[in-house]
């Protein structure tokens, strides 16, 4: 009112589902065909000479609302039981019409009931027009859908204007409201280009989605059967060296002659008191090591 989503390959199908639910619903908002409302308000102060003339940007005609010229006094419903009525849903609604109006126009909030319930009351009290404020106040006028009511105009406009208004009807300061047709707002169809890249866009996105999701769970399959062998593999060998047959050296042994071949494994000379395994070639006990031991001497 004036005044005269690390990037994993969970997230890439995450991303095709949300590219495809937000894009009809923001299509079927976009292709509804509405009109704009031209509203002027004057406000008459008492004590103040000439009236407060204030123009609302933004109002919308209802779908099933006639789009005609109305004029005529703004009146809220009036308490129930002391309470004030701002939505006019309850069966008890009324509205106080002075003698000497002829035209009136209604002033309610959204909320609590239908579109139709709100316009369809405050037709049965003889309003020459409806409108309609917004309960959120970050939120644009919708177009609302209300069919049968029949003759009567319906417009919407923000939370802030009609709070503005109702703020005067509620000091008791007469206000005159008049609704003129606005533009048509044609409907914003998509190209039939632009559908086709988006079907394209969305087809590969699941493609390429779903190759990573076989490609990552191929990798963890073979990464897990590679782990269990190695477990398999590391338990075996110990499995197998505990069970060598193990003897301490004592002096005079022949393992513990300075010509004695080094420990393959250590790569240092048997000594008095050294615990050594016994392959199973029995390289220690021969006078001669096999052919088959060249390469396995006896470890530590």
């Amino acid at each position: 009112m004036s005044g005269s989503a690390p990037a994993g390959p969970a997230r890439l199908p995450a991303f095709a589902l949300l590219t495809c639910s937000l894009w009809p619903a923001r299509a079927d908002n976009a292709s509804q065909e509405y009109y704009t409302a031209l509203i002027n308000v004057t406000v008459q102060e008492p004590g103040r000479g000439a009236p407060l003339t204030l123009r609302i940007d933004g109002g919308r005609y209802g779908l099933d609302s006639p789009k005609a010229e109305v004029r005529g006094q703004v009146l809220a419903p009036l308490p129930i039981h002391g309470v004030a009525d701002h939505l006019g849903c309850d069966p008890q609604t009324r509205f106080f019409v002075p003698p000497n109006i002829k035209q009136w126009i209604a002033l309610l909030q959204r909320g609590n009931c239908t579109f139709k319930e709100k316009i369809s009351r405050a037709a049965f009290h003889n309003a020459v027009a409806v409108v309609i404020y917004n309960n959120k106040s970050k939120e644009e006028p919708v177009t609302m859908t209300h069919p049968g009511t029949g003759d009567i105009i319906a417009v919407m406009i923000t939370e802030l204007r009609g709070k503005d208004i109702l703020s005067y009807l509620e000091k008791n300061i007469s206000v005159q409201m008049t609704i003129a047709v606005g533009t048509r707002m044609p409907p914003k169809n998509f190209s039939r280009g632009s559908l086709v890249f988006v079907s394209i866009t969305y087809i590969a996105l699941v493609i390429i989605s779903s190759a990573w999701l076989i490609f990552c769970f191929i990798k963890k399959i073979r990464y897990t059967g590679a782990q269990d062998r190695n477990q398999r593999l590391g338990d075996a060998s110990k499995k197998a060296i505990s069970k060598l047959t193990t003897r301490t050296l004592k002096r005079g042994d022949k393992e513990t002659d300075p010509d004695f071949d080094h420990c393959a494994v250590c790569i240092e000379s048997y000594k008095q008191n050294d615990v050594v395994r016994i392959l199973p070639c029995k390289c220690l006990h021969g006078t001669k090591r096999p052919q088959s031991c060249e390469n396995n001497s006896p470890s530590m």
